[in-house]
């Protein structure tokens, strides 16, 4: 089983720096309001137009040129949200406004291939935050780092980054986050049995102090783990286990998600004909409540074993 989970990652991170950093502002306007509104709900047009007014007031303003460089990403506009990020970040001498603009020209450095340029970026961020010992930052940019060395496939290197991060981990929910970055690399790796480990270790975490929607993601990927390194009795116990959870707590897609990878668990045993009930009840299930894609998915894999 593969499912894709949406990586909001980047939207929440971004919300957090804004509103962190206007907590640290005595006002901040309608129009810089507007202009992340905009960003964040995906109206690039419609922010660049905001941005311009602020920047017409003031062409050096902070926030301005970070929603227009924001804005410019999502248009795809590489080189002039780069030049727009990096006149925010030297428009300013706010310590946690330069983190934030390092992190998010990383970013775009990012989305455009451009792994060493945005290493480079967050490890300036990690410099701004030694300034004023935000550690919490400091967690988030090497896990940055690790995203950026996974995407190039430099495993090595995110393994690196990831495990930096976790040294610096201050609770559960951070130390799951660890975990599963780890596990996800080890799994590329081919490294099962540590993959398993980490990610097994983030279960618990996610149990512990994370929300019934973290613990069932977290559950899947287990689940995959075990299918990956073979362990396909693992997997079959682990999977009948989620299947209750999410019974036992409403989660329809979850109970359809388990489902399906109890049923390549089965059919990997050998236990084909029930298998093969199981595949099209998982199918049915995801169809009912509109998993579009995961019910795709499953076709897809009933196609592929011809069942």
């Amino acid at each position: 089983m593969n499912i894709k989970f949406e990586n909001a990652l980047t939207v929440l991170f971004t919300s957090l720096f804004l509103m962190s950093f206007n907590a640290h502002s005595a006002e901040v306007s309608a129009e810089i309001k507007a202009c992340n509104a905009a960003v964040n709900k995906g109206d690039a047009k419609t922010a660049l137009m905001q941005s311009e007014v602020i920047l017409k007031k003031n062409s050096t303003d902070y926030e301005g040129l970070l929603c227009k460089g924001r804005a410019l990403k999502q248009q795809g506009n590489y080189a002039d949200a780069l030049v727009a990020m990096e006149l925010a970040e030297q428009s300013t001498q706010d310590i946690f406004a330069k983190t934030v603009s390092f992190m998010l020209i990383g970013n775009l450095h990012q989305a455009n291939n451009k792994t060493e340029a945005a290493v480079a970026s967050y490890e300036k961020s990690i410099e701004m935050c030694g300034k004023n010992a935000n550690k919490t930052y400091i967690f988030i940019n090497y896990n940055l780092i690790g995203d950026a060395y996974f995407s190039a496939k430099d495993l090595q290197a995110a393994l690196e980054g990831y495990q930096k991060g976790l040294r610096l981990a201050f609770n559960d929910n951070e130390r799951a986050e660890s975990f599963e970055n780890l596990a996800k690399t080890y799994n590329a790796l081919a490294d099962h049995e540590k993959a398993i480990e980490f990610q097994l270790k983030a279960t618990v975490m996610q149990k512990q102090a994370g929300d019934l929607t973290d613990y069932a993601d977290s559950s899947l990927l287990l689940g995959q783990y075990f299918m990956d390194a073979k362990e396909y009795s693992h997997a079959e116990r682990h999977y009948k286990k989620l299947v209750e959870f999410a019974k036992d707590n409403g989660g329809a897609y979850y109970e359809a998600a388990a489902n399906y990878g109890l049923a390549e668990a089965m059919f990997a045993n050998g236990d084909k004909e029930a298998a093969k009930m199981l595949f099209s009840n998982a199918n049915k299930q995801a169809s009912k409540i509109g998993a579009k894609q995961l019910a795709a998915e499953i076709q897809a894999k009933q196609k592929a074993l011809n069942i």
